[in-house]
């Protein structure tokens, strides 16, 4: 399995004969073997985590499968699609995913959640390897918000976690924000401290990197800072 960072959310996981791009956003995407399937998702309809230039893909590569958030959908549209130079033979070949939903496409299994913000996170298991990409699903907690309305947000964050305890992931995707100031590590501990997880991947940094050392250097970190990466 080789992972690589593209920017802010998006994340590249190739196995032996498929390649899983999350939430494309921007930035330099490698070349890859036109022999394996392309595997495209994106978790919702936010500007830094869908580029509809992704449907470039198409002019290079045989194999491509995109797989959306129902909310994708439900704001732009086919329309929007086919302005953008998507025609209805591609459009209707997009699987639209809605929340707490399992869909299995050849040999990938594709598992959600409900993000606290928009759309979807996603569980993919593809040969006999389990990731999970967080999309915007975090413990949103900001300074300046009614308390009533950060502990709400603590609750619903927590819930979709505790869906999935203990379970095992071979690499996660997690979001670790520098806007939330000094509760800019919550989600990402409650998550790695209720699932197994082997390697954790922080994004959704806006450039600022310098929070995967913060949180390294926190107490709260001793038990997995060392599985950790970038």
């Amino acid at each position: 399995m080789n992972i690589t960072y593209v920017e802010h959310s998006c994340f590249l996981v190739e196995l032996d004969k498929v390649v899983l791009i999350f939430d494309y956003f921007k930035g330099q995407l490698p070349d890859f073997d036109p022999e394996k399937t392309i595997y495209v998702f994106s978790s919702h309809n936010h500007h830094d985590h869908f580029n509809i230039d992704i449907f470039q893909l198409l002019n290079k590569y045989p194999n491509v499968v995109y797989i959306f958030s129902k909310d994708i959908k439900k704001k732009f549209g086919r329309k929007f699609f086919n302005t953008h130079g998507v025609d209805d033979e591609v459009y209707e070949k997009i699987e639209f995913i809605d929340i707490n939903k399992t869909l299995e496409i050849s040999n990938l299994k594709i598992e959600t959640l409900n993000s606290t913000d928009e759309g979807v996170a996603f569980i993919v298991t593809a040969e006999d390897k389990t990731i999970y990409h967080a999309g915007d699903l975090n413990l949103w907690w900001w300074n300046g918000r009614d308390q009533k309305d950060n502990e709400n947000a603590r609750e619903r964050f927590e819930e979709e976690i505790n869906k999935i305890k203990n379970r095992h992931f071979d690499a996660a995707f997690v979001v670790l924000d520098p806007r939330q100031g000094e509760e800019f590590y919550l989600g990402f501990d409650y998550f790695m401290k209720n699932t197994n997880t082997d390697k954790v991947f922080p994004m959704h940094f806006w450039g600022d990197s310098s929070v995967i050392e913060r949180l390294k250097e926190m107490k709260c970190s001793e038990d997995y800072r060392n599985k950790i990466f970038l």
